[in-house]
Formats: C-alpha cells, structure tokens, sequence
C-alpha cells in the first residue's frame, strides 16, 4: 500500500510538474506586432501559414498583425515601437536611414518587383519611350505606393526621357481615370492592380522596369537597430518561422489561399488565388533562398535613389541590411 501510495504522489508530482512547465511555456511567449505593408491579403500569405500552421508559437512567438493601407507609414510603426516588425519597401529602408532612422532589413520577401506600368493594349504605348506626349500616373498618394514613382523617375533618368514632355498625375487605386481613357498610362502591383483591370476585361501593354535595368526588391522584412542588437534570437525565431510559412505557401499556393481567406478583407476566392499566382515568381525565383539579399541589388537601388535625389544624407548601403539571420536560419550559404 506505502508503494502504491508512493507511486500515486510521484504520479501526481509529475503531473503538477507538467502543467506548471505549459502554463511557463504559455507565459513564456514573446508577443511581437507585424505592420503589413497593405491590407490582409494573399500578398502576406507566408505569414498567415506560418501562424495557422503554429510555426510562430513553435518558436514561443505571439503574432498580431496590423493592416497597412494609403497613409500609413510602414517603416514608423517599426522606428515608433507600435509593431517590432514590418512589411514595407527597400525604399522606406534606404530613406529612413538616410535620415537616421535606425531600421534595418532582414529578408527580401519579394526578390523581384511587383512594379509594372500597364497601357491599353491599342495605344501603341508598349515601352517607356512612348512616354512623352502622354498622361502617366505613377504615385502621388505616398505610403504604400512610392516605389511606383521611384521607379518610374528611374526609367525616366535611365532612359534620357524628357520628363516636361510626360504629363504626370497622381496614382489613381480604383483606376478610374485610366478606364476612361484620361490617363494613358497607370502603375500598377502585378499581384493587385493588374489582377483587377485583367478581370474587368481589359486587354493590356505591359512595361516593367526590370526589363529597362531597374531591380528592386519589393516586399521586404524590416526591424530597428535595438531590436537586432538586444534580442537578436526574437529576430532569429521570427525569421525562421516566417520563411518556413512562405516555403509552405509556395509549395502548397491553394492551401496558403484558403488559409488566407481567413483573414482576407476580400473574400474572392479567385482573387486571391489569382494574386497567389502572380506572386510566386516574385517570392520564389528559382535562384537562392526565400528571403536571400544580394549586396549589388541594395547598392543599386541605394544608387537610384542617391540619383534622384530621394536620400537625405548619403550613407554606406549596408547599414540598410543585414545577412546575419538570413545566414542563421539557412546555415550561412546560398542555394
């Protein structure tokens, strides 16, 4: 009976022990805020699978997510501490660096830009040169839509444009303008804009910066100087959990859909797989990693901007970036 009653304390001991390590193991998540560049959609479907699939709290990460949208500042709600972490552009990077802001990048999500300009298909407007004596909407209305005009004022440098020829008007969301023939030539997202005037009917040109020389990364993880500095492993955890739900979605795009629509404010399910589909060859190129950086394509927008005049102050490019958590989460090589 002592043995019996032994083993029945020792039983009940463990138990004890076990709940008290999960009720640690609960309290012991880091509870860290996301700024999305734009609002819930298959654009962030990576992180929607990471945290349906439990990859954030795996690595003891409570995930929220703030949508993004026209007028709010991306890189300031890391730089402000209101979210540890970020979507936002290369360029919010390099511009806020340049003035002192201490945000770094740690992952190129989107490896090729979503950037194109799009132009009836009857317009005979197939390429940049076609420019001058024509409307052009390529920014205007900040926040989510200024690598639009970066890149268009980098086409039109490049190229030795005449830009008191072109006729430039703000960037127009619901395309409006462009529909009716008022404009003659729009910026768009290929995983958004393009997705949306494709199924409204519209037969179009389409002329992307790469094609002129213009790389820029899109989509990019951004965090502050202290964050990488005080708790490096957070940074680590995040990364690792995040690229895992990318290379999830990737691998498995109509489940990363119906995981999306969870969140999606749009719930078309051909929407969303639509622009699911345009994404995978900007998240996944076939070269490198998911997420990798290469120092020639952050020098080469450095360098645009520095030509535009967008940057404050010059700087060394590589305080913008970081490859020391990409090299930790893949073991420090390439593909």
């Amino acid at each position: 009976m002592r043995r019996i009653a032994c083993l029945f304390w020792i039983v009940a001991l463990l138990i004890t022990v076990v709940a008290c390590e999960r009720q640690q193991e609960k309290r012991a998540l880091d509870e860290v805020t996301v700024q999305l560049k734009w609002v819930h959609q298959a654009q962030f479907a990576g992180m929607y699978v990471a945290q349906e699939k439990g990859y954030y709290n795996q690595e003891g990460i409570q995930v929220n997510f703030l949508e993004g949208g026209q007028g709010i500042d991306n890189a300031q709600a890391v730089i402000s501490g209101r979210a540890q972490f970020a979507v936002t552009t290369p360029e919010d990077v390099l511009i806020s660096r340049s003035r002192g802001a201490p945000l770094q990048a740690i992952a190129a999500i989107y490896r090729r830009s979503a950037v194109v300009f799009q132009a009836m298909a009857d317009s005979h407007i197939t390429r940049p040169q076609d420019f001058p004596g024509k409307t052009v909407a390529p920014g205007g209305e900040g926040g989510a839509v200024r690598d639009f005009e970066f890149q268009f004022y980098a086409l039109v440098r490049k190229l030795g444009l005449d830009l008191s020829k072109i006729k430039v008007v703000p960037y127009d969301s619901k395309y409006t303008a462009f529909i009716k023939g008022d404009v003659d030539v729009t910026a768009a997202f290929s995983t958004g804009g393009l997705i949306f005037l494709r199924q409204e009917g519209l037969k179009l040109n389409l002329i992307w910066p790469s094609d002129y020389g213009i790389h820029f990364y899109s989509d990019t993880l951004v965090t502050t100087d202290e964050t990488i500095k005080e708790k490096s492993g957070l940074v680590t955890r995040f990364l690792r959990a995040t690229l895992k739900g990318w290379q999830d979605a990737i691998q498995n795009y109509e489940e990363a859909v119906a995981i999306t629509l969870k969140y999606a404010r749009v719930k078309d399910p051909q929407f969303q797989t639509a622009m699911m589909e345009s994404l995978l060859p900007l998240v996944h190129t076939g070269e490198d990693h998911i997420g990798w950086m290469k120092p020639e394509v952050w020098q080469g927008m450095y360098d645009i901007l520095l030509e535009e005049k967008i940057l404050n102050t010059p700087f060394e490019v590589n305080q913008a970036y970081t490859m020391r958590f990409l090299e930790d989460v893949y073991g420090g090589v390439t593909k």
